[in-house]
């Protein structure tokens, strides 16, 4: 049973803190914390499809459409594809927005992490990549044919 002066971890406390803080900032920029992680992704993925941004941020495709979507109107995405395939690249527009962007969601990371030590640090690191590595493996089973 827990005691009254205990808070139950989340990661959905975590994700509502940061959209919180990052949002007016990013607002400023065009961006928002949703829009983030796929400006994130396609900078660093340069052109990805459609299907492997939907995979790689384990949302559905209709969802991906929508984001890549209002990404395009904002000028801050190019599909460089012919017909209807995808292949996603940042504008020089997005590619400013997604490092003023980056900037922004770094501050904030930095404050939660501002009271844990370098060796803290170093084990937060390996034990989100040990969990990262389990969903990245579920999400790999779960997509494979049997």
């Amino acid at each position: 049973m827990a005691h009254d002066h205990e808070q139950v971890f989340s990661p959905r406390l975590i994700k509502a803190y940061l959209d919180r803080v990052t949002s007016p900032e990013f607002e400023k920029i065009g961006v928002t914390p949703s829009s983030y992680i796929f400006l994130m992704e396609i900078l660093h993925h340069e052109g990805i499809s459609l299907k492997l941004l939907s995979e790689r941020l384990i949302v559905d495709k209709a969802h991906t459409t929508r984001m890549v979507n209002r990404l395009m109107e904002a000028g801050f995405v190019e599909n460089t594809a012919e017909g209807h395939q995808y292949s996603l690249r940042l504008t020089d527009l997005g590619h400013e927005a997604a490092l003023k962007a980056n900037a922004i969601n770094s501050a904030a990371i930095r404050e939660l992490y501002r009271d844990l030590t370098p060796e803290e640090m170093a084990t937060l690191h390996i034990i989100m990549g040990k969990i990262l590595g389990v969903i990245r493996s579920k999400e790999d089973r779960s997509s494979s044919p049997l």
